[in-house]
């Protein structure tokens, strides 16, 4: 029986000394505060350059999703910090790894640095479901649409109306709806159809797959108008969400539930990675990243000029010195002017073009081929700001502690949020589907399982609503399950509701200030707090010739 035994496990060994591994891995916390990270992880699947596989600002949810090759929906179970803190992988690899091999690298540095066991299996995972109204379906069979041939068949996404003519800005309340014009379509191909439209980053009705539970056979002819998620707060009743949409316009039904899909189930992990090798220190040590070549212009500030990026080997910024300065060291704007301490009255009101092209290659340089390549991660692109900033202005800083105004997040009285049981990831996404007290208000978010420290750090995100940086001084400990949302627009601004002299008026909306207090029962109190800040030694007011 021993013999058996022995002679499987050499049966074994040459399949487990196949399995491919990085040759040396430096796995390390990111210096990029969560927020930053979170907004640009459309590029932090990875990246083979120079023989080294990178992946820079990465939650361990991300490295997870670009190991297995699946999305945020498709994993299930693991501990509620998966999304929190943030991690660089920087390996070595043999000359000729493919992004596949790359991908089998990566799923062994998750097994033997952070422990993960993970499984393939069908779950319960939240989709939304498709399915017919309780009036029935309005959708027209395409049959009856002479007009349309046969080989016509898709969707066409176009604005529902011209744009106001008129001089002057178009306010976000003027944006014409969206509309999709259907033709020719199977029900499946509409569940598809509605995800693609309503489920992009920028319109997330629709963050999860949709279902077809229509029943409906047959091709189909339709078509829908919305509002896009975004613009809903801003156009108050005249809003047409996407599930009163497709209720009301095609007689169908979209559900949030929980269905049989594949799923990567986390069965356990830890938080924090085995140490790294030595050998890190010298063999895996990058070049600081820079810009190729660059330059900065004055402008007017009544100028008015598009900014973005030039493809994928160009960057443009437009901004003060202080806002270039408060990109450059991931600082919120809305904290710029109270954490950034020391610079002249000019950086607040001369405008700076900065116009600056990637390197070729090493740090910085585009990611992928083709002709249109990705930036890197915006965290390598703040470095070479940084050290824009500091060549060409003599920008010299240093970090101390220093008093400052705040808002603290205090706790007036009981807490009328729900603690939270630890179980659930730890979350604020969007929620399309919670009820607004007022039809002028943003989307709502559902948090789950967040911390009040956690939630002042994405409080401080809301950089149009608060003028300063935001710390927790509830004393409230775990996480905790709460909606928030608040008005778009200030409702102090709005005419007051009509009513009788000496009648009270009803409210017409909700502050960001009233909102955290009447959601979550916690107050924000202007104080003044020691928190970590940047002090500028010195600075040039014009940059280098």
């Amino acid at each position: 029986m021993k013999k058996i035994a022995l002679l499987c496990l050499l049966a074994l060994m040459p399949a487990l000394a196949l399995e491919p591994k990085f040759d040396l891995a430096d796995v390390h916390v990111s210096k990029t505060p969560r927020w930053f990270a979170e907004d640009f992880e459309q590029n932090n699947r990875g990246q083979l350059r120079d023989g080294r596989y990178i992946i820079r600002d990465a939650s361990l949810l991300t490295l997870i999703e670009a190991a297995y090759s699946v999305t945020d929906d498709m994993v299930a179970g693991g501990p509620g910090w998966l999304k929190l803190d943030i991690y660089d992988v920087i390996a070595k690899v043999p000359d000729g790894t493919t992004p596949e091999t790359a991908r089998l690298m990566l799923q062994a540095l998750l097994a033997d640095r952070f422990a993960l066991v993970a499984r393939r299996e069908t779950h319960p995972m939240p989709r939304f479901v498709l399915s017919v109204g309780k009036g029935g379906s309005k959708l027209k069979p395409a049959a009856e649409s002479p007009a349309v041939e046969s080989k016509d068949s898709g969707c066409l996404q176009q604005m529902a109306g011209p744009a106001p003519a008129g001089p002057g800005p178009i306010t976000p309340a003027q944006m014409p709806n969206g509309k999709v014009i259907c033709h020719n379509v199977t029900s499946m191909q509409i569940a598809e159809n509605l995800h693609q439209v309503a489920g992009s980053p920028f319109n997330t009705y629709l963050p999860h797959e949709v279902f077809d539970s229509t029943g409906l056979e047959g091709k189909w002819d339709f078509e829908l108008e919305f509002t896009p998620i975004g613009l809903i707060g801003d156009k108050g009743r005249d809003g047409i969400t996407l599930f009163d949409a497709v209720s009301k316009q095609l007689g169908l039904a979209l559900e949030l539930k929980d269905v049989p899909a594949p799923a990567l189930v986390i069965e356990s992990v830890n938080r924090n990675p085995t140490p790294n090798d030595p050998a890190v220190n010298t063999d895996l040590r990058l070049t600081t990243a820079r810009f190729e070549v660059a330059s900065i212009k004055p402008i007017n500030p009544r100028e008015r000029i598009a900014i973005g990026n030039r493809g994928g080997s160009e960057i443009r910024l437009v901004g003060t010195l202080r806002s270039l300065m408060a990109q450059a060291f991931m600082i919120t704007p809305n904290a710029s002017k109270d954490v950034i301490i020391g610079l002249p009255k000019s950086a607040d009101s001369q405008l700076w073009d900065v116009t600056a092209k990637l390197p070729s290659t090493g740090e910085g340089a585009p990611i992928g081929g083709g002709p249109r390549p990705l930036p890197p991660s915006r965290s390598v692109v703040m470095e070479m700001l940084r050290g824009l900033l500091a060549d060409q202005f003599e920008l010299k800083t240093h970090s101390e502690n220093r008093e400052v105004t705040v808002y603290a997040m205090t706790l007036p009285g009981k807490p009328k949020m729900t603690k939270a049981d630890g179980t659930e990831r730890a979350e604020c996404p969007a929620d399309p589907l919670a009820v607004k007290p007022f039809p002028n208000m943003g989307t709502m978010v559902s948090c789950r399982n967040m911390t009040m420290a956690d939630f002042a750090e994405n409080l401080n995100q809301a950089t149009g609503f608060f003028d300063h940086p935001i710390v927790d001084a509830t004393g409230l400990k775990g996480g905790w399950n709460f909606k928030i949302g608040w008005s778009r627009a200030n409702p102090a601004a709005q005419p007051p509701n009509p009513a009788q002299p000496g009648e009270a008026t009803e409210p017409t909306g909700l502050t960001s200030y009233e909102a955290v207090e009447r959601q979550m029962g916690v107050k924000l109190v202007k104080q003044k707090r020691s928190i970590p800040v940047i002090v500028v030694d010195h600075v040039d007011e014009k940059p280098l010739e």
